[in-house]
């Protein structure tokens, strides 16, 4: 899955270079690439989609394209969320496999430990392909964090997997608190192993426009009918997968998955994988910083252009060619409001 914008990554996000497309992982290689790597050690390339937006299809080929066939790099007709990219994938595997199991994993993850994560996609492709469920990732939590959802465990399966109780909200810091004092719930990750013919069931129970648009969507593509294509996929409501079907299907089930994991959903996560200096502060790129603690200095300047901080705390500031970025660091999920204010203002040509 590969469609997302990255917004609360701005400046350095933008609307053709997106934070999967980019390598936040500071060792040259983008998020995107990491996430095929990992893959391509369980199943061959042939067998791995990349379902993204119009605009990145070409920017992904050239990326990627040495590693999948670029026939598998699928562009939506429009922005319909996970709900509509994963019915879009499952519309288009059935067209040349009746039975399939299937991994929908998101494409700008941080995943800290590459052979275990492989060691338990394995397990979860096994166990949703012997019980006829749905299985999502759940990873334990290592602080209150209030930008994820989160998912309760209920009845153990065996071997790690469980039944899911319940999903949650993102929520406030305090329910965030009780539920990892709690000690029975987990991050969800986004991240799901099902077999084709329970999804398209459980769509069609839970999600009728979703499992209806499958059948369409495989005949639109089957005969090449471009128009029905967008058609069909523009009437799909703009949902996640998980407001859609998780939080309704009964068949569904969860791994405590134990690798190292983030979802780099803003500029805070920068600091969870790169080791702040004895200041606490974290410097990417030309950097100068004295009598400053607890900030993320990042310069991506490709010119030279030398970031310098003096007394500063607990700020968030982003050097590009042509954007400066500063907020507090707990503001960092709001800087997606500075992408709406741009596009709002008409100004985007900064995004």
């Amino acid at each position: 899955m590969a469609g997302g914008s990255g917004e609360r990554f701005y400046p350095l996000s933008r609307q053709h270079r997106p934070k999967q497309l980019l390598p936040l992982l500071g060792d040259g290689v983008t998020l995107l690439e990491h996430a095929l790597r990992r893959c391509l050690t369980v199943v061959p390339s042939e067998h791995i989609l990349i379902v993204t937006s119009s605009t990145l299809q070409q920017p992904i080929a050239e990326l990627v394209g040495r590693l999948i066939p670029r026939d598998n790099i699928i562009a939506e007709p429009a922005k319909r969320n996970t709900a509509g990219c994963l019915t879009l994938a499952a519309a288009l595997i059935g067209l040349v496999e009746h039975s399939a199991t299937i991994a929908a994993i998101p494409a700008d993850h941080y995943v800290g430990d590459p052979q275990r994560f492989t060691q338990q996609l394995t397990n979860a492709f096994e166990f949703a392909a012997q019980n006829d469920v749905i299985v999502t990732f759940g990873m334990r939590p290592t602080r209150p964090e209030t930008g994820y959802g989160y998912i309760e465990l209920g009845e153990p399966l065996g071997n790690g997997f469980y039944r899911v109780a319940s999903f949650r909200e993102k929520p406030d810091r305090a329910t965030a608190e009780m539920f990892i004092n709690q000690g029975t719930f987990r991050w969800n990750s986004g991240m799901f192993v099902f077999d084709l013919e329970v999804f398209e069931r459980e769509l069609a129970m839970h999600a009728p426009p979703f499992g209806a648009a499958i059948s369409m969507l495989r005949h639109a593509y089957a005969e090449g009918i471009t128009s029905l294509q967008a058609e069909t996929f523009d009437s799909l409501p703009n949902v996640s997968i998980d407001y859609a079907l998780m939080e309704r299907t009964n068949a569904i089930a969860v791994v405590e998955a134990d690798f190292p994991w983030d979802d780099l959903g803003a500029w805070d996560a920068v600091r969870r994988i790169t080791s702040p200096d004895s200041s606490g502060t974290v410097a990417i790129g030309q950097v100068i910083s004295l009598e400053s603690s607890n900030a993320t200095l990042a310069n991506y300047a490709d010119r030279s252009i030398l970031l310098c901080a003096l007394g500063v705390h607990d700020i968030v500031a982003v050097v590009t060619d042509d954007v400066v970025m500063l907020c507090p660091r707990d503001r960092v999920q709001d800087v997606r409001r500075l992408v709406e204010h741009l596009r709002s203002s008409g100004m985007e040509e900064w995004l």
